[in-house]
């Protein structure tokens, strides 16, 4: 599913709906839209409550036939404690033969969670990882993560907030994570951190505004 977008030619908006399943995901990503501002992009996270795995594909599908891009960010771990490997293996499968889909949908993979991906910010490390709770641990260790909390005070109220905590370091966390490289469903027990294809399908240069904190 390794793939990225060329930019729209001329002008207009180029849109994008992004699929996530849980509130942590779409904190991080109104604070990534509220700091970037993507120029001539509109971004739409877009948390499905509770679905369940069929429907959040189908959402997706129905994404790409509105919007110019159609993301769905996922979390392994919620899929391997479900026991639902087969049934994501079947999209990913259906995405790749579908011709009219493949170049507007995007499945994104953090393996096993989001927060292997924030742990890209702070230290290159490829090791599997088997729940959320496991990465925590290790992510705590780092400055600017010693405090992480899976909550909205921590998200959004803090200050700074997590994006622009995290965002003097996002140069490490794309170089690290393409290293780790994108879910291979024949090896899907490796550390993985896909989100950094989001920010190669935005446009967003890890350069801009790129202060330490």
């Amino acid at each position: 599913m390794a793939r990225t977008s060329s930019k729209r030619k001329g002008g207009g908006r180029k849109t994008f709906a992004i699929l996530v399943d849980g509130e942590t995901e779409k904190w991080y990503l109104d604070k990534l839209r509220a700091f970037e501002n993507p120029a001539g992009i509109s971004i739409k996270p877009d948390l499905p409550g509770k679905k369940t795995l069929a429907d959040q594909f189908e959402a997706l599908k129905r994404n790409a036939e509105i919007y110019d891009v159609s993301i769905w960010i996922v979390d392994l771990d919620v899929i391997i404690l479900d026991k639902q490997e087969c049934e994501f293996h079947d999209y990913l499968k259906e995405i790749a033969k579908n011709k009219a889909l493949y170049n507007k949908v995007h499945i994104l993979v953090n393996a096993p969670s989001l927060e292997f991906w924030f742990l890209q910010h702070v230290k290159d490390i490829g090791r599997y990882f088997a729940d959320c709770n496991s990465v925590i641990a290790e992510l705590k260790k780092y400055h600017p993560l010693k405090e992480y909390s899976k909550s909205e005070k921590y998200f959004i109220r803090g200050k700074p907030d997590i994006y622009e905590r995290l965002r003097p370091h996002l140069s490490d966390a794309l170089t690290f994570a393409k290293r780790r490289g994108n879910y291979d469903p024949q090896c899907p027990k490796r550390g993985v951190a896909e989100l950094y294809r989001l920010f190669e399908l935005l446009g967003v240069n890890e350069s801009k505004n790129g202060g330490k904190i």
